[in-house]
C-alpha cells in the first residue's frame, strides 16, 4: 500500500460535501467538519479580499487630481482676495475651478465601458460587471485550463488498432472492414454508458444529442457511422451488470445477456480500460478469423503502440471479450431482475465480482483525442506579441498535456524545438505531481522559481491547491492575472485573480464568482476581449487629451486677467456649456475610434497605468492647448479691434470693464465709452444748448439722450456671436453702453459733427451685424491655427510609426 499522503480534494473515496444512499441506509465517517473540510477551505479562499480593479485605481487618481486643482484654486483665491471688487474675483476663480475640474470624465468612462461590454457580448463573452471591461486589457498573465478552452468540448475517434493493423479514422473505408473490426466497434457501443437523448427522431446521426462523458459519446458516435442500428443492438444485448470506470482500477466491465446462434441464452463479458490493465488480463487475441495466444512479446508490441499513441496526445482504450460458460457464473446472472417491492418493478444489477475477469480475448484498441480549436494557434501568437504570459493548467497526465500543448502551438514540436533552440521562446511542461510530496511553502517557492524562469508554462497533473498557489504567486510577483476556470475547485483561484473568467455551462458557483463568462468556452475569445479592453483604454486617453486641451486656454485667460489686466474673462455658465457640449459630446465620439495597427503588439502598461500622465499632459496642454489658446486670443483681439479697442487700450481695464459704476472707458480712437447701460445700443447724447432738430437721434436712444434697453433677442444674438466655437470663449464683455461726449475742451459743435459721422458709420456695423463680425471673417482668423494643429498632429503620428521606440515616442506617446 502506498504511504503517499492524499489530500481530500484528490482522494477517490471521500465525498465532496456528502454521499447519498439512494436506497436503504448507509454508514459514513466524518473526517473533517467546518473550515477543515474541502468546502470550508474553498469558502474561506473565495471570501478573501479581491485585488482592486483598474477602474478603482483610475478613480483614485482622478480624485487626487481634483483635490490638487481645488487646493490650487483656493490658494489663488486667497492671493487675489485683497484686490478690489471681491465678488468679481470670486466669479473668476470659480470659473477657473469649473474649467479645470473633469466633470465630463465619469460620463466618458461609463459610456466607454458600456460600449465595450456590448462589443464583448457580440464576441460571445458576457461581462457581469463593468469594471472587468477595463481590467482585462491590463492582463500580464493568463492562467487557463488546457482541455475545453484550448481544445473543443468533444472528442473524436482518430485511430483503431485491430488485426495487428493501425487504421486512421479519417481514411477509413467502412464498407470494406473485417469482422474483427465490426466486433470491436460493437464492444465499444455495448460497454458504454452514453445514451442518445429522446426527441432526436429525424436528426442526422452525427448531430444527435447524447448524454454521458465525452469519451463514451465519441465512441457511440463512431458506432453510429459503422453499425446500422445500435438501438436494436443494445436491446438484443441486455445489460445485466455494470462496473463503472474509476481512476483506481482504470477499467469498466459490463455483462450482457443475449442469445447464441442456436437460440440459447448466454452471457458475455466486455471490458474497457487502459491498455496496460486490459492487456494483462487477456490470454488470446483475434487475427483475421483466428484466435492466437497473446504472449509477452505481443503484449510488449501492443503496449509500445499504446505508449506511442499516448505520446501523441490520444486517449487510448483497449477492449476485451469473454463468453461466460461457468455454471456458477450462469447461475449468478440467470435472474435478469429482482423484485424491489416497487410497483414499477425497478431492475437492479446483480453482483458480478465472483466472475473471472481474466483469460479474456483481446479485441483491439480505439484511440480518441480532443481536437484543438482552429483559432487557438493565432490567439497564442497574439498573446506572445502582446507580452502576455501563458500558464496552462490541467489535471491530465504529462504526456497528454504535452501533446495538446504542441497541437495548439504552446510548445514547439520536437523538430521545431531543435531548429529554434536559440530563440527567446522558453516554454516547458512541468509535472506538478512531483511537487505534491513537498511542504506547502516549499511548493510555493518552487512555483515562483518556475514562473521567473520560464516564458510560458504548462502544468500537468495539477491539484486545486497548486492552482491557487500559482495564481497567488503571480500576484505576489506584481502581475495582473486573468484566471479561466470551469469546475467548483477552480473557484478560489478565480476569486484570487484580478479578472475571473468562467466557461458557460459548467459549475454554477464558478460562474457566480467570475467577472467574465465565455459563452463559447474558447481561449481565442478572451484574447479578442483583451484587445477590446486595450482599445477602450487608448480611446479614453484620446478623449481625455481632447478635453484637457481647453485647460490651457482657461489658464491663460485667467493669467491675462490678473497679470496683464486684460478684461478677458469666461463666465460660469459658458464654462459649463464648454464642459458638457464642447468637451463631452465630441469626446464621447472618440470612444468609437478604430484600434491602432500595433495595439496587440505593445507590452501591457502595468507600470504606466494612469489616465493622466506626463506625456498626455504635454500633448494636451503644450502641443495642442497652446495652439487652441492662440486661436482664442487672436480671435478675441481681432473682434475687439473691430469695435475700436486695440490690445493696448484693453490693458488695465480688467476690473473697470466689468464694473457698472465705472464712468469712462476710452477706445483707440480716443472715444470715451460709458458702461452704465451695457445692454443698450450705442448712441450719442446731445449737447444741452443744442436744439432738438440738430441732435442726432439713433435707435435705442430717447430724445433726452438716455439709452433704452436693447431687445432681449439682440442681447442674446450678441452673446452668441461673441461665444467661441470649439475653443472660442463666450464673451459679452464689450461695454454696449452709450458714447459720452467729453465734458470740456475744444469746439463743442465741431466735436458733435465729428461724432455724428463716426456714430453713423458705427451704427451701420452694429445694426446690420449685431455686435459680431461675420462668420467668414471668423474662419479666416482661425484657419491658420486649424491647419497648424492638423499638420503637427499628423506629423507627430507619422514619425511615431516611422521611428518606434524613439525619443518622440517616449515624450509624446501617451
Amino acid at each position: 500500500m502506498s504511504t503517499k499522503p492524499v489530500t481530500k480534494w484528490g482522494s477517490n473515496n471521500v465525498g465532496f460535501a456528502c454521499s447519498h444512499a439512494m436506497k436503504g441506509y448507509g454508514f459514513g465517517v466524518a473526517i473533517a467538519c467546518g473550515k477543515d473540510t474541502d468546502v470550508g477551505t474553498m469558502t474561506a479562499l473565495s471570501f478573501r479580499e479581491r485585488p482592486p480593479s483598474r477602474m478603482e485605481r483610475h478613480q483614485t487618481q482622478i480624485g487626487y487630481y481634483t483635490l490638487v486643482i481645488t487646493a490650487i484654486v483656493f490658494i489663488l483665491l486667497l492671493w487675489t482676495t485683497g484686490l478690489e471688487r471681491g465678488k468679481m474675483l470670486y466669479e473668476v476663480n470659480l470659473s477657473l475651478l469649473i474649467a479645470l475640474t473633469p466633470f465630463y470624465l465619469p460620463f466618458i468612462v461609463y459610456w466607454g465601458m458600456r460600449r465595450t461590454k456590448k462589443q464583448m457580448n457580440k464576441k460571445q463573452c458576457y461581462a457581469r460587471n463593468l469594471r472587468s471591461t477595463t481590467t482585462v486589457g491590463l492582463s500580464t498573465v493568463i492562467v487557463s485550463d488546457l482541455v475545453g478552452t484550448m481544445s473543443k468540448r468533444r472528442m473524436r475517434v482518430s485511430e483503431i488498432f485491430v488485426d495487428m493493423e493501425l487504421l486512421s479514422a479519417e481514411n477509413l473505408d467502412l464498407n470494406a472492414q473485417s469482422a474483427r473490426f465490426i466486433e470491436l466497434v460493437r464492444a465499444s457501443v455495448l460497454c458504454n454508458d452514453a445514451v442518445i437523448c429522446p426527441g432526436n427522431i429525424g436528426v442526422p446521426k452525427m448531430q444527435k444529442d447524447m448524454y454521458g462523458n465525452i469519451l463514451d459519446i465519441a465512441l457511440l458516435k463512431f458506432g453510429l457511422l459503422v453499425l446500422p442500428n445500435i438501438d436494436q443492438l443494445r436491446r438484443d444485448h441486455e445489460k445485466v451488470a455494470n462496473k463503472y470506470y474509476t481512476s483506481a482500477d482504470k477499467m469498466q466491465v459490463t455483462v450482457h445477456r443475449t442469445r447464441g446462434e442456436d437460440g440459447q441464452p448466454k452471457l458475455i463479458l466486455l471490458m474497457k480500460g487502459h491498455c496496460s490493465v486490459v492487456v494483462r488480463r487477456c490470454s488470446t487475441f483475434g487475427l483475421r478469423g483466428e484466435e492466437l495466444p497473446l504472449d509477452s512479446q505481443l503484449q510488449d508490441i501492443v503496449l509500445n503502440l499504446a505508449d506511442g499513441l499516448l505520446e501523441a496526445g490520444r486517449h487510448v482504450r483497449a477492449f476485451a471479450y469473454k463468453e461466460l460458460s461457468n455454471e456458477l457464473e450462469l447461475r449468478r446472472f440467470s435472474q435478469v431482475s429482482t423484485s424491489t417491492g416497487l410497483e414499477d418493478g425497478e431492475h437492479k444489477y446483480r453482483d458480478y465480482l465472483a466472475v473471472d475477469t481474466f483469460a479474456l480475448r483481446f479485441l483491439g484498441i480505439i484511440a480518441t483525442h480532443n481536437p484543438a480549436r482552429s483559432t487557438i494557434p493565432r490567439a497564442v501568437v497574439r498573446c506572445r506579441s502582446a507580452g502576455i504570459k501563458l500558464i496552462l493548467v490541467t489535471r491530465r497526465k504529462r504526456r497528454l498535456a504535452k501533446a495538446l500543448a504542441v497541437d495548439v502551438g504552446i510548445l514547439a514540436a520536437p523538430w521545431e524545438a531543435f531548429q529554434a533552440r536559440g530563440s527567446l521562446v522558453n516554454t516547458d511542461i512541468v509535472d506538478m505531481s512531483k511537487l505534491a510530496d513537498q511542504k506547502p511553502h516549499h511548493q510555493r517557492w518552487q512555483i515562483e522559481q518556475l514562473l521567473l524562469d520560464r516564458r510560458d508554462l504548462v502544468c500537468a497533473d495539477t491539484s486545486s491547491d497548486q492552482l491557487h498557489w500559482i495564481v497567488d504567486a503571480c500576484r505576489r510577483l506584481g502581475a495582473v492575472v486573468s484566471v479561466i476556470g470551469s469546475s467548483l475547485h477552480d473557484t478560489p483561484a478565480i476569486r484570487s485573480g484580478h479578472v475571473g473568467v468562467a466557461k458557460f455551462g459548467y459549475a454554477v458557483m464558478c460562474e457566480a464568482s467570475a467577472d467574465l463568462i465565455l459563452l463559447d468556452s474558447s481561449f481565442a475569445t478572451l484574447v479578442s476581449v483583451v484587445a477590446d479592453s486595450r482599445l477602450l483604454f487608448e480611446n479614453l486617453k484620446k478623449a481625455l487629451a481632447y478635453c484637457l486641451a481647453t485647460n490651457t486656454t482657461s489658464i491663460l485667460v485667467y493669467t491675462a486677467f490678473f497679470l496683464l489686466r486684460v478684461p478677458f474673462h469666461i463666465h460660469i455658465m459658458p464654462e459649463l456649456i464648454l464642459a458638457f457640449f464642447v468637451n463631452l459630446l465630441p469626446a464621447m465620439t472618440l470612444i468609437y475610434e478604430p484600434p491602432e495597427e500595433k495595439l496587440m503588439q505593445q507590452m501591457p502598461k502595468i507600470y504606466d497605468d494612469f489616465l493622466l500622465n506626463s506625456r498626455l499632459l504635454l500633448v494636451s496642454h503644450i502641443l495642442v492647448g497652446t495652439i487652441e489658446a492662440a486661436a482664442v486670443f487672436i480671435t478675441y483681439f481681432v473682434y475687439m479691434a473691430d469695435k475700436g479697442f486695440v490690445p493696448r487700450t484693453l490693458v488695465g481695464h480688467h476690473i473697470m470693464w466689468h464694473d457698472k459704476e465705472a464712468t469712462v472707458i476710452t477706445d483707440a480712437f480716443g472715444q470715451e465709452w460709458c458702461s452704465s447701460a451695457k445692454t443698450g445700443v450705442p448712441g450719442v447724447r446731445p449737447l444741452p444748448d443744442e436744439p432738438d432738430h440738430d441732435a442726432v437721434h439713433q435707435p435705442g436712444v430717447d430724445q433726452d439722450g438716455t439709452c433704452q434697453p436693447a431687445h432681449p433677442w439682440l442681447r442674446q444674438l450678441a452673446a452668441n456671436c461673441g461665444s467661441r466655437l470649439f475653443d472660442l470663449p463666450l464673451r459679452g464683455d464689450l461695454p454696449f453702453g452709450r458714447h459720452c461726449l467729453p465734458a470740456t475742451g475744444g469746439d463743442q459743435r465741431t466735436e458733435v459733427g465729428f461724432f455724428r459721422q463716426h456714430d453713423i458709420r458705427q451704427l451701420d456695423i452694429l445694426t446690420l451685424v449685431p455686435h459680431c463680425f461675420s462668420f467668414g471673417r471668423f474662419l479666416w482668423t482661425i484657419c491658420p491655427f486649424v491647419a497648424l494643429l492638423v499638420f503637427l498632429e499628423s506629423t507627430r503620428k507619422y514619425f511615431l510609426r516611422l521611428f518606434p521606440d524613439s525619443w518622440l515616442e517616449l515624450a509624446t506617446m501617451y
